[in-house]
């Protein structure tokens, strides 16, 4: 009973140290992005019109920024991924 207890203890502590030494490798790095803004957003359309017109102007992409000005006056915010 105690081989197993300690075969059992082991094991677990091997488990937990490849866990812990591993959060890095599994981490997705994060993208820098280069903003700007080229106007207001849609209260009707939203996050989808302004990501169209994004694209339109040949940006990666675009959504509603709600911080820059306000909520009740959003600002459509184009990105390039880097």
């Amino acid at each position: 009973m105690d081989t197993t207890k300690a075969y059992v203890t082991i094991f677990l502590v091997a488990i937990l140290t490849i866990s812990v030494c591993n959060y890095n490798v599994l981490a997705m790095p994060v993208l820098q992005q280069s903003d700007r803004c080229i106007g207001a957003c849609s209260r009707f359309y939203g996050n989808m019109q302004c990501y169209d017109n994004c694209r339109k102007l040949k940006y990666d992409g675009g959504q509603c920024d709600f911080v820059t000005k306000s909520e009740n006056l959003p600002e459509c915010c184009c990105y390039n991924n880097q």
